[in-house]
């Protein structure tokens, strides 16, 4: 039984081995050539599953169900062959009067077979049993093993000639399907010369192992070197495109948000307004006061100081709103969460200070403050009228304090 054994040790690291493969593919995930790589490990595991029956079938004595598993047996193994043969062609991916005779050769070795197979089963050419069950092997036989030899040997040459052509990692996997090829060689003069071990199968569990660990592997790490690179490059690109959005929505003089971004968050505000799901929005509207005479009197320099020292200001005071500066002179500030809860505090204490500062004949701002009234306001505007219409009192009583 050990004949059945070995096969069933190959079959099993053929799947564990190479269990990724097999498995249906992720479409991110595939590499060169695996849809027919793939083909060929299923094709090497029918012919693991055909070389394990072939003793157990022989040893419980049932030579016609013997007869048609080792027809069977010999069609998957032609089937290899030629799967081996698409494999390395789509590895290679060269389209040359030497890859087209290969392919020829693959198919007609196929053809040729079969109809070996067939001619079998009225002429003893290929194989036969014995009235006494003795496995024997006819000249046909032979000749399909020689023109897989062949193959093999053929696909190995080619293989460790474009090795070569090739540099880094590329050269070691042509290097390794090359050897998969010699190594198959090998061990069909072995199986050629005792038929009765299991040399064939020991031939692929080898060849597998060597192509999953030298070319297999070596793509995976490859790809993933490729895809972290690409990621780098997509995360250098999405900073870039933040940095350049940052610089588009923000105010230069101040660093606050500018009307780019006051527009653009307003359509937002009219969405939510539209579809009922605003709450808790108030707005502020500010007004620098005097910013004209600073700018007459000691130039644009000084005026710019003026407009930063407000922005600090409104920013200082409502730290966890949103503020725009949307004019040379003018701010808003929208107000929602604990800001818009702590409004008429945040608003009393601003006021404040703007009162110390025109006592001390700082910066001064005018403000007025409004709030969103689901019953009555339909639109963003009609809370922003409101708001401003009160920044105007506001600046109308400071102006009149002499």
């Amino acid at each position: 039984m050990y004949y059945s054994i070995i096969g069933i040790l190959a079959l099993l690291i053929h799947v564990i081995v190479n269990y990724y493969v097999l498995k249906p593919p992720v479409t991110s995930d595939i590499l060169p050539a695996h849809h027919s790589y793939r083909r060929f490990l299923f094709s090497v595991i029918g012919y693991y599953v055909t070389d394990v029956l072939w003793e157990l079938l022989n040893a419980l004595g049932l030579m016609k169900m013997l007869f048609v598993e080792t027809t069977i047996y010999y069609a998957i193994m032609a089937i290899t062959v030629f799967l081996w043969i698409e494999y390395v062609i789509a590895y290679i991916k060269e389209k040359s009067f030497f890859t087209i005779l290969l392919q020829y050769i693959g198919f007609i070795f196929f053809v040729f077979q079969i109809a070996v197979l067939i001619f079998n089963f009225f002429f003893d050419i290929a194989f036969w049993f014995g009235d006494d069950g003795t496995y024997y092997t006819g000249t046909a036989r032979h000749i399909c093993l020689f023109i897989q030899l062949i193959v093999f040997l053929t696909t190995a040459i080619y293989m460790l000639t474009i090795m070569f052509k090739s540099t880094g990692n590329t050269r070691q996997r042509h290097r390794t399907i090359g050897f998969f090829g010699l190594n198959m060689s090998i061990f069909i003069i072995l199986a050629t010369l005792y038929p009765l071990m299991p040399f064939y199968a020991i031939g692929y569990v080898v060849g597998t192992c060597l192509l999953h660990t030298f070319v297999l592997e070596d793509e995976k790490k490859a790809r993933h070197a490729e895809l972290e690179k690409l990621l780098q490059v997509e995360e250098i690109q999405e900073a870039e495109l933040c940095g350049a959005r940052q610089m588009a929505y923000t105010d230069p003089l101040t660093g606050v948000k500018n009307k780019n971004a006051y527009f653009e968050d307003v359509d937002g505000i009219e969405r939510r307004i539209e579809d009922g799901n605003l709450s808790d929005f108030g707005i502020i509207v500010f007004d620098v006061n005097n910013l004209k005479i600073v700018n007459d009197t000691k130039g644009h320099e000084e005026g710019d100081k003026y407009i930063k020292t407000a922005s600090k200001l409104i920013c200082h005071e409502f730290k966890h709103s949103p503020i725009y500066r949307i004019g040379g002179d003018e701010f808003v500030a929208f107000l929602m969460g604990e800001d818009f809860k702590n409004r008429n505090i945040l608003i009393a204490s601003f006021n404040q200070k703007v009162e110390k500062n025109k006592q001390d004949g700082k910066v001064v701002i005018s403000c007025g403050l409004d709030e969103f009234n689901p019953e009555k306001d339909d639109s963003y505007m009609r809370i922003f009228t409101r708001a401003d219409s009160k920044m105007y009192e506001r600046k109308k009583e400071l102006k009149s304090r002499v």
